[in-house]
């Protein structure tokens, strides 16, 4: 272990042992407002009245435990081998988890005693519990020193950096939550009085904790996790937008301006075009398409043909779509040098909004799609195991790997929705939620954009033409053509990121209005960024961003923190992976990766021939 490790080791230790004596270990009661009863095996703090006397906390033993743990990590930072880290890692995470489940028995056990007494569930004596920071210091330590096992290994650092598409999103993420967390404890009183430093210490740090876990709270709560999912869907189709255009060497900054043409050209097809369903809404979702693909692929006509650069030109049709739209929706009439023009799209009203889309046109609800007319359906799960099954079986031949996916998504739902499940009933907040058809969508558009991208000759050398321009032009690649085609696909994602809005009414309505949040398409370029430009990436930064939108309307209801730090959380993900998480130059520098890649190569062979 070298000295560098050591003293990291050391620092991590001390640091959980100052988090273990300071922050609460466990919330078991807290109250509407925020303000909880805080335990700590060193010191509690608990509010007249805020516990039952039937709550036992004898758990609370552990914390000798803790002590004796962190001991044995600082007597590890002075021995060679590196394996007692693998055992004081596993140590920690058992203790975790015992504290975790000691906690949760504890508080279920004085629930249900009430419960039994005939109390309603609404009215029980333990509300909004949870574990503290203190508790997940032991955690987040474990994890620390599991990390650090690998890192001392054989190859350890190259195998961190060959996974530095995670690595640098997450550090980002982890400094903007320090950054946000600070700026929370600066700027807001801790939740609750208390006397003395340590105590003063005590709140603060369960500020912080309170203010994240309601953060994420969507992820603990269906009705949440679908509202997350909701929010999430239009940012997979403007992150998708902005990472293609990436991966070719391009900035698309124009996804709004890509998102309004699409919502247009969705609206005069939804409510204009009569016709059954199964034509209709795939005309509908075509239309987006093109349309957002003619918005995004004109610039990139315009840099290929002139040399202008997409930033400046995809700003500016950004302006000349908004105009558009509300010319289009704003009004019925217009004077023009004494004429007048009548145009029939606005809804008679004052609000600027079009006509009704069609019912065939529009997206299904989710739940017609999970338990039409009210019993589960199996479509969707036997659909999505046909079409991984189709896909792992034509692997080999990448001619047929979309093929076979999409033949089996089709078949497995046309099976799945044969055979009727059990009924079901969905609570009205489920239901009120407007998750749609687009989220499926969305899936697909993923699935389609890693196939171009990196399993495909186009998507090479539409890779090759980001990376290396003249060297890819010398290929034998068409610059011109590939930066059209490029913004012409990347303008398409935008565009149907519209049908979330528009005929999958997941704001409130089945229109297209005024109020269609296009900002979305700047946000892409967070989620894209975050990301690392990868499909599956952009999936999950995607969720992550509807997740903390979700969590900030809690967050507001509860404590009065404006849902602004989501933005703020937002803006500081991006500043630090521009800067890359303030890692080394080889978590950043392809060429330093493959300079460390291949120092561990010859370090490995190097090993073999002398122990042979």
């Amino acid at each position: 272990m070298s000295a560098a490790h050591r003293y990291a080791l050391l620092a991590s230790a001390l640091l959980t042992l100052a988090l273990g004596y300071l922050a609460p270990w466990a919330v078991p009661n807290r109250v509407f407002g925020g303000e909880g009863a805080l335990l700590n095996p060193f010191g509690s703090l608990i509010p007249p009245g805020s516990l039952p006397e039937a709550y036992r906390a004898d758990w609370l033993a552990l914390g000798y435990a803790f002590l004796a743990w962190v001991l044995l990590i600082l007597g590890a930072a002075f021995l060679k081998t590196p394996r007692f880290l693998l055992v004081l890692s596993a140590l920690g995470l058992l203790l975790f988890a015992l504290t975790a489940f000691l906690f949760y028995g504890s508080v279920h056990s004085v629930n249900a005693e009430a419960l039994a007494q005939g109390l309603p569930p609404h009215r029980l004596p333990l509300k909004r519990f949870a574990l503290g920071l203190g508790a997940y210091a032991w955690l987040l330590e474990s994890v620390f020193l599991l990390l650090l096992y690998r890192l001392l290994l054989p190859g350890g650092l190259a195998a961190l950096v060959r996974r530095r598409g995670a690595v640098v999103p997450l550090a980002a993420l982890g400094l903007s939550s320090l950054v946000g967390g600070g700026v929370v404890a600066f700027l807001r009183p801790g939740l609750g009085q208390g006397e003395g430093l340590r105590q003063a210490v005590m709140l603060k740090l369960d500020l912080v904790t309170y203010t994240f876990q309601l953060l994420y709270s969507p992820l603990v709560d269906l009705s949440g996790f679908l509202q997350a999912l909701l929010l999430a869907t239009p940012l997979v189709f403007t992150g998708l937008s902005v990472a293609l255009a990436f991966r070719a060497g391009l900035f698309n900054i124009g996804a709004p301006g890509q998102l309004i043409l699409g919502g247009i050209a969705a609206m005069l097809v939804g409510v204009y075009l009569p016709g059954p369903r199964w034509l209709v809404l795939p005309l509908a979702l075509l239309s987006a398409a093109l349309a957002g693909a003619l918005w995004g692929g004109l610039p990139g006509w315009l840099k290929a043909r002139f040399g202008a650069h997409e930033v400046i030109n995809t700003i500016m049709l950004n302006y000349v779509a908004s105009s558009l739209f509300l010319f289009l929706i704003s009004a019925n009439e217009y004077k023009f040098f004494g004429q007048t023009l009548y145009l029939p799209f606005k809804y008679p009203g004052y609000e600027a909004r079009s006509y009704e889309i069609r019912p065939e046109a529009r997206l299904p609800h989710w739940t017609d799609l999970v338990a039409p007319g009210g019993h589960l359906s199996f479509a969707l799960p036997l659909a999505f195991l046909f079409a991984l099954s189709g896909y792992g079986l034509f692997r080999k031949t990448p001619g047929h790997r979309a093929l076979g996916a999409a033949f089996g998504f089709a078949l497995g739902y046309l099976l799945g929705g044969v055979f009727p499940g059990p009924p079901v009933a969905l609570s009205p907040s489920l239901t009120s939620v407007r998750l749609n058809g687009a989220f499926l969508l969305a899936l697909a558009s993923a699935f389609w954009v890693h196939l171009l991208v990196f399993k495909t000759a186009s998507g090479y050398e539409l890779r090759a033409m980001g990376l290396a321009p003249k060297a890819a032009e010398y290929g034998g690649v068409a610059l011109g053509r590939k930066m059209g085609w490029a913004m012409a696909l990347a303008g398409a994602l935008a565009g149907l990121a519209a049908t979330h809005y528009v005929l999958g009414g997941g704001i409130d309505e089945y229109r297209l209005k005024q109020s269609l949040p296009y900002s979305v398409g700047f946000d892409g370029i967070a989620v894209a960024l975050m990301g690392q430009n990868t499909p599956l990436g952009v999936l999950l930064s995607a969720f992550l961003f509807g997740v903390l939108l979700t969590g900030g309307l809690q967050l507001n209801l509860q404590l009065g923190i404006s849902r602004e730090l989501v933005a703020v959380l937002q803006a500081l993900i991006v500043l630090f992976i521009a800067t890359g998480g303030f890692l080394p130059r080889y978590f950043t520098d392809p060429l330093r990766a493959a300079e460390v890649e291949l120092q561990a190569e010859r370090s490995g062979s190097q090993g073999e021939k002398g122990g042979g």
